[in-house]
Formats: structure tokens, C-alpha cells, sequence
């Protein structure tokens, strides 16, 4: 029993196993231990708490991303930097990848040349460089099953009606400053902005929906995921409704349930099959008010420039990307105000020299990548001297 039970297990590795989600990956996962062999375990630098998953699933093979870290163990084989973190992705069924950053690049396309399906819960991959991957994807038997609660729930809507919808309506929930006036908006806080009313999530990912430049970084994800750019976004503060897909004949298809990323996490891990997650069921009767409204794109300019990326492409949503994730950790420790996060953003797109960008390879993506970064930089020290 216990050979057919090892013969039928998912092999799986798992890139971000100690962040957000690959913490709630590891929690479903270890309701379904009979279903799921972990291959080998990533971190960027958290080896500690690396260790002790490795240990609780009995996985050999580690990965630390930052190669600067001394590490000894005896009861792993360690892994560093990307090259070796590249060449642990062999004879496995699925890549799980959440961990922030453009690292997760490399991976992904790894997972790609390998016909590798990748359960993909990070936003820079196909924001930064979804022509890439979808370019690579043409010749390979990878699946991409989006993670993000608002992708998975546009994924597993499609699936069905994939040459019959019109229209993607992404959801957000408007962050905790939904009700705020500009003025107000500009003497927010680290910790009021870190207090998020509906989700759970990481520094980062909760900083993004504070502004919606989460719902931006979607609307580009929306586009290399589906092939639309017919899509838009609605408020809705209860985030029960995860997206809409509508279909040429009128119809609206929504996806609903109570905001648990173990819902999305475990039909990524399972697809196309389900589980019985650890979420809540949900009923009709548990949705006391459902509310929609229109987003306000002067409050929240993110929005503006998330669909002046869609409609251009090319190189400017690695810009948006680059910048707005150099802008939320400035905002976090301190340098800048909340609102200074739409200038450094904006102000990085005014900068950068675009007669002197390419588009066509990895590597003019990763060039433009980096100068956005290293323009944002110098953004945020000025605005930090004149504080």
C-alpha cells in the first residue's frame, strides 16, 4: 500500500517555502502528506526556518538563494545561488514559485525548458517578462495555474468558455484607505498601511493594496495569462467575489468564497483535480452584503498607470514593476510618504531615456529591470532630502 501510495504522489518543488504563501503551501500540503512528495525546498535566506520543513517532510535537497550566507549542516544537501538553486529542477510534476523579486525568472523558464507545470504565485514573472514566457511556453508542454486568488478564480471561470468570453472584471477589495480623501491619504503610516481589512499577506503584497498598484501588476499578469485586454477592475470591500469572467452571450460568471489563500494555494497544487481545504465552507446565507463600485483613478493613479502598461507593453511594465517595488520598501522604512510612492513610480517613467530600451530578450528586461531600479533609487533620495 505504502509503494502505490509513493508511485501516485505529486513530486513537487517549491521556490519561497519559508514567505506568505509558500508557509500556507507547506500547511496544505501537510493535510495531504500522502498525496505530495517534496523534492527539494527554496529560501531566499531564512535557512533556519528552512530547516526545520525540510525535516518535518523529510527533504534532502535545500535551496538559499543569497549566496553570501555561511551555512553548515550535515542533514541537507545545500544548495546556493542560482545556478545550483537551476539544477535541482529536474524529474518533478509541478514548480511551486512564490517568492518575490526577478529571480523567480530563471526558475520559470527552467520549469518551461523542462515541460514542468509551475503553480505561479509571483506577480514579477509575467508583469516584467510575460512576453518572454509565453514566447517560451509555445514550445513547451508547461502550464502556467496562477495562484493570485483573483488569476486562479479567471483561470478555473475560463477554462470552459476559453473562446467565448469578452471581458475580465478583476476584483479588489480598495485597501484600508478606501474611504480616505487625498489629504488624508497623505499622513498614512507604516503600520495603518499594514493593516489590511480583509486579507492576511506579506509587507509587500499589502503595501500594493493599500495603493492598487496590486491591481495594476494583475491587470498586466490578466493579459499574458488570458490574452485579453479587455479587462477591468471593480471595488469590492468584502472580497468574497475573487473576479468575473463574462462571456459573449451576456452572461457574468463570478467566483466566490471567504478570502483564504489556501483556497487558490490547494487548486494550484491539486489541479485539475480538488481538495477539501482547510478554508471555511462557505453558504449563500454567510454573505451578509455584497457591494461593487467604481474605482477612483485620481485617489488611486496607479490604476492609470497600469493601463497606460497594458496598452503600450513592450518594456514599460518591468518599469511599473521595478519602480513600485523600489517605492514600497522606501515607504517602509521610512524615507517616503505613502503617496511619494505614485511620484517615484510615475517620475521613474519620465526618466528613463525609452529611445535607448529594447524589448526583444530576457536580457534587455533584465537591463531595463535594473535601471528603473536604480533610477527609483536616486528618486527616493531626493524626495527623502527635502523631508
Amino acid at each position: 500500500m505504502d509503494i502505490k501510495k509513493r508511485r501516485t504522489m505529486k513530486k513537487i518543488g517549491i521556490i519561497g517555502a519559508t514567505g506568505s504563501i509558500g508557509t500556507q503551501a507547506i500547511e496544505v500540503i501537510r493535510k495531504f502528506k500522502n498525496l505530495y512528495k517534496i523534492e527539494f525546498l527554496v529560501s531566499y535566506s531564512n535557512y533556519k526556518k528552512l530547516f526545520e520543513i525540510a525535516k518535518e517532510f523529510n527533504v534532502k535537497k535545500v535551496g538559499i538563494i543569497r549566496e553570501d550566507i555561511e551555512i553548515k549542516n550535515e542533514d541537507f544537501i545545500i544548495y546556493k545561488g542560482k545556478d545550483e538553486i537551476l539544477s535541482l529542477i529536474e524529474d518533478i510534476d509541478l514548480l511551486f514559485v512564490s517568492t518575490t523579486g526577478t529571480f523567480s525568472i530563471f526558475p520559470v523558464l527552467k520549469a518551461i525548458e523542462k515541460n514542468i507545470n509551475i503553480a505561479l504565485a509571483n506577480k514579477e514573472v509575467l508583469v516584467s517578462f510575460g512576453k518572454i514566457v509565453n514566447e517560451k511556453l509555445k514550445t513547451s508542454n508547461s502550464i502556467i495555474i496562477p495562484v493570485d486568488s483573483e488569476h486562479s478564480a479567471i483561470f478555473q471561470l475560463i477554462n470552459p468558455y476559453k473562446n467565448e468570453f469578452i471581458r475580465i472584471i478583476l476584483t479588489a477589495s480598495g485597501g484600508p484607505f478606501l474611504n480616505f480623501s487625498v489629504e488624508e491619504m497623505e499622513n498614512v503610516s507604516v503600520e495603518m498601511a499594514l493593516n489590511h481589512p480583509t486579507w492576511k499577506m506579506g509587507k509587500k503584497i499589502t503595501i500594493d493594496s493599500a495603493t492598487l498598484f496590486n491591481k495594476s501588476l494583475e491587470i498586466i499578469e490578466a493579459y499574458y495569462l488570458f490574452g485579453t485586454k479587455n479587462i477591468d477592475v471593480v471595488i469590492h470591500p468584502q472580497s468574497i467575489v475573487h473576479s468575473f469572467v463574462q462571456l459573449k452571450d451576456g452572461s457574468l460568471l463570478a467566483h466566490l468564497g471567504f478570502p483564504d489563500m489556501r483556497i487558490p494555494i490547494a487548486y494550484a497544487l491539486s489541479y485539475p483535480n480538488r481538495l477539501e481545504t482547510p478554508s471555511v465552507i462557505t453558504h449563500p446565507y454567510d454573505f451578509d452584503k455584497l457591494t461593487f463600485l467604481k474605482p477612483d483613478f485620481e485617489k488611486f493613479p496607479s490604476l492609470k498607470i497600469g493601463y497606460f502598461c497594458l496598452e503600450n507593453l513592450s518594456y514599460y511594465p518591468t518599469i511599473m514593476n521595478a519602480s513600485n517595488e523600489i517605492a514600497v520598501y522606501s515607504f517602509l522604512e521610512g524615507k517616503i510618504k505613502f503617496r511619494d510612492i505614485f511620484k517615484v513610480v510615475e517620475e521613474t517613467f519620465n526618466r528613463i531615456e525609452k529611445e535607448k530600451l529594447k524589448d526583444e530578450t530576457l536580457e534587455d528586461l533584465l537591463y531595463v529591470d535594473n535601471l528603473s531600479r536604480t533610477i527609483a533609487n536616486f528618486i527616493v533620495s531626493e524626495i527623502s532630502k527635502k523631508r
